[in-house]
């Protein structure tokens, strides 16, 4: 039987191999897997979510365009946050030629700022490994954590649009907590 991380190097290497064919689907995968940590990251650096989005999106645009030439998954990783962060010192600097961010590109350019940026990538990966479990909790479970801890809907709310008691939702929360933190321990 293979380990959670043998696994994931094997699904890795599935779409890598999938992405360089072409195949859409492997695309989308690569997309879900990091679209959420990449706009972290680059809110993080431009604190703008809504720039931060667009530029993700472009930098899944140029990764599609590319698709031939990533051999595995780490070399999409690296592609993907290398050229956020490439994207993102782009936007900035237009900012600053247009004056509305002058101190923003600066900061960013900076040595002690370097160590920040890091330290914003080791919790992006942090946050990456966070989505992926969700991502393994049973449907009902998942649904049901994703409205209230992602959408921030209330347990009554949550019982209204899936049809169930405010108890069921309450237990299907506590059964998804239960099964994060079982696998972060």
């Amino acid at each position: 039987m293979l380990t959670l991380t043998e696994r994931t190097a094997q699904n890795g290497m599935d779409i890598a191999d999938e992405l360089r064919k072409g195949n859409t689907q492997a695309l989308r995968k690569v997309h879900d897997r990091y679209y959420y940590p990449l706009c972290h990251f680059a809110d993080g650096l431009l604190n703008d979510l809504p720039a931060a989005e667009d530029i993700v999106t472009e930098v899944f645009v140029i990764l599609w365009k590319k698709h031939a030439d990533f051999s595995t998954i780490q070399n999409i990783r690296a592609f993907l946050y290398i050229s956020t962060r490439n994207a993102c010192i782009n936007y900035l600097k237009k900012l600053q030629r247009y004056s509305a961010m002058r101190n923003g590109l600066s900061k960013f350019l900076s040595e002690d700022y370097s160590e920040f940026a890091l330290n914003d990538m080791i919790r992006t990966e942090e946050m990456q490994q966070v989505y992926e479990a969700i991502e393994t909790l049973p449907s009902q479970c998942r649904r049901i954590f994703k409205m209230c801890y992602m959408e921030g809907l209330k347990n009554p709310e949550i019982a209204e649009k899936v049809n169930i008691s405010v108890n069921t939702v309450k237990n299907h929360k506590v059964k998804a907590l239960s099964l994060l933190r079982n696998k972060f321990v």
